[in-house]
C-alpha cells in the first residue's frame, strides 16, 4: 500500500508541475501577444522595402491595398457566391461556333432554344461551351494581367526611373530573369503602386517611408562600422531624426486607416437601413400579392422581372 501511495502522489505531483508550467508559458505568450500589439515598430516591420511586405499579408493596424480580383469584361461582381458574367453577342458567337465545330447538332439546338427561351438558352450555353469560356476567361485575365504590368511599368518611370530602366533590360534578354525581377519590384514597390491608385496621400507617405527605411538601414550600417566617439555620436543623432520622421509617419497612416474604416462603417449603416426599408416593403400584403401575381405573367411571357433565382 506505501508503494501504491507513494506511485500516487509521484503521478499527482507530476500533473500538477505540468499543468502550471503550461499555465506559465500560456501566460508568457499572452503577454507577450499584448506587448506586440502595443509595439506601433512591431507592426511596423517589413514594408516597401522588405521583401515579406509590410506587416505580412494581414498585418494589424495598417492599410493594405491589393489588386482586386480580375473579372471577364461585362462581369457582375457582389458579396457572397460568385455571379455569372453577362454575355455579350461577341462571346456567345464565339462560343455557338466553337460547339458548331464539335457538334453542328447541338449549335442548332442552342441556336432554335435562344429564340424560344433566352434565359435557358444562357443556363445551357454555359454548360455545353465551358471549355470555350474558360478560353475566354483566361485570355481576358491575360489582358488584363499585361495592362496591369504596363501601368506599374509606367508607374515606375515617373517614380522610380532607375528601377524601371533595369526591368526594361531583362524583358527582352530572359523573359524568367524578367518575371523574378519583376515580382521583387513588386515586393519592393507594389504596396506604394497600389495605394496611388486608391490613395494618393497615404501613397505619398508610404514612398517617404521607405525612402527613411532605407536612410536608417544606411545608418546602422555607418554607425556599426564606424570607430569614432564623435563620428558615431553625429550618425547617431541623424539615426533618431530618422526615426522619429518615420514614427510619425506610422501614425498618420493608422490615421487613414481610421478615417478609412469610419467612411466604411457609414456606408454599410446606409446599406442596412436601404435593406431594411426593402423588406419592409416586401413585407406588405399588397405588394406581395401584386409581385406574385406579376411573376405569374411574366413566367408565361418569359420576361422575369423579379429577382426570384
Amino acid at each position: 500500500m506505501d508503494v501504491s501511495r507513494k506511485i500516487c502522489l509521484t503521478v499527482v505531483i507530476l500533473l500538477t508541475a505540468t499543468a502550471v508550467l503550461c499555465y506559465a508559458q500560456n501566460q508568457k505568450s499572452d503577454e507577450k501577444k499584448g506587448e506586440e500589439k502595443s509595439d506601433i515598430w512591431k507592426e511596423a516591420e517589413g514594408g516597401p522595402g522588405r521583401p515579406e511586405g509590410r506587416g505580412g499579408p494581414e498585418g494589424p493596424g495598417r492599410l493594405e491595398f491589393r489588386e482586386p480580383p480580375i473579372a471577364p469584361e461585362g462581369g457582375r461582381g457582389g458579396r457572397g457566391r460568385p455571379r455569372p458574367f453577362e454575355l455579350s453577342d461577341e462571346m456567345i458567337k464565339r462560343v455557338l461556333d466553337s460547339i458548331a465545330k464539335k457538334d453542328p447538332a447541338k449549335a442548332k439546338e442552342l441556336a432554335k432554344l435562344r429564340e424560344k427561351d433566352p434565359n435557358q438558352f444562357e443556363i445551357e450555353l454555359r454548360t455545353s461551351g465551358r471549355e470555350e469560356f474558360g478560353k475566354i476567361f483566361r485570355e481576358q485575365m491575360e489582358s488584363m494581367r499585361q495592362k496591369w504590368q504596363a501601368e506599374y511599368i509606367q508607374w515606375l518611370e515617373k517614380n522610380y526611373p532607375q528601377e524601371a530602366e533595369d526591368l526594361k533590360k531583362h524583358k527582352d534578354k530572359d523573359p524568367e530573369v524578367y518575371s523574378r525581377r519583376f515580382e521583387l519590384s513588386m515586393r519592393r514597390f507594389g504596396t506604394i503602386f497600389r495605394a496611388s491608385r486608391e490613395n494618393p496621400e497615404l501613397a505619398v507617405i508610404l514612398k517617404e517611408d521607405l525612402e527613411l527605411k532605407d536612410k536608417a538601414d544606411e545608418l546602422l550600417k555607418k554607425i556599426k562600422e564606424s570607430k569614432g566617439e564623435e563620428e558615431k555620436k553625429k550618425l547617431m543623432a541623424e539615426l533618431q531624426e530618422v526615426v522619429s520622421d518615420r514614427f510619425d509617419l506610422i501614425v498618420r497612416q493608422k490615421e487613414i486607416e481610421y478615417e478609412r474604416l469610419l467612411k466604411r462603417l457609414e456606408e454599410l449603416k446606409k446599406e442596412v437601413e436601404e435593406n431594411k426599408a426593402e423588406i419592409a416593403k416586401w413585407k406588405d400584403p399588397k405588394v406581395r400579392g401584386e409581385n406574385i401575381k406579376k411573376r405569374i405573367e411574366d413566367l408565361i411571357k418569359g420576361l422575369p422581372k423579379f429577382k426570384w433565382d
